[in-house]
């Protein structure tokens, strides 16, 4: 009969132990995971990224022209968007003595994108490369200035400025 009754008392005990244990709530964690990515572009200027964000682009006299005149390398953009709009912040662009005195040189600024010119001071839409390895000249520009007038028409002197690349990832 003690052998029941320890029985018994042992079934109670896990059958109040068992609905016990249903009863204790599980430790639940929920784990809001997000991420921002953000629009990156680089310049990337004959070939390599630009870090100091400053080109050295001298004029030089064309042989043909006889004005002020420089074609940049191909540039291109590189990031994580598909497009990126480019524009100089100058409306216009003209080179100011460096000896002080009131002398300047306009220059005429364009893009030559896929063979066509469009001005430096409009809006030019490029496509933003994943990688440089896929540069070619159909995803890349280039910038070209040119002075209004002749090399000649100007005193003789040192002349320079400073113009802003604008680029606007379009996202």
């Amino acid at each position: 009969m003690m052998i029941d009754n320890y029985f018994i008392g042992l079934s109670a005990a896990l059958l109040l132990w068992s609905q016990n244990a249903l009863c204790i709530k599980q430790a639940q964690v929920e784990l809001d995971i997000s991420a921002r990515s953000v629009a990156r572009v680089v310049l990337y200027y004959d070939g390599l990224p630009l870090n100091d964000n400053n080109i050295n682009f001298p004029l030089f006299v064309n042989d043909y022209s006889r004005r002020f005149e420089q074609t940049s390398p191909f540039f291109y953009l590189v990031g994580n968007v598909g497009q990126a709009d480019i524009v100089f912040a100058e409306d216009n662009f003209f080179l100011s003595s460096a000896d002080n005195s009131s002398a300047s040189i306009f220059l005429k600024g364009d893009f030559i994108f896929r063979g066509q010119q469009k001005t430096a001071t409009q809006y030019l839409r490029m496509p933003v490369l994943d990688d440089i390895a896929q540069k070619s000249p159909l995803n890349g520009a280039k910038v070209r200035f040119v002075s209004e007038h002749l090399a000649s028409h100007y005193a003789k002197g040192r002349y320079s400025n400073v113009f802003t690349l604008i680029i606007t990832p379009v996202i």
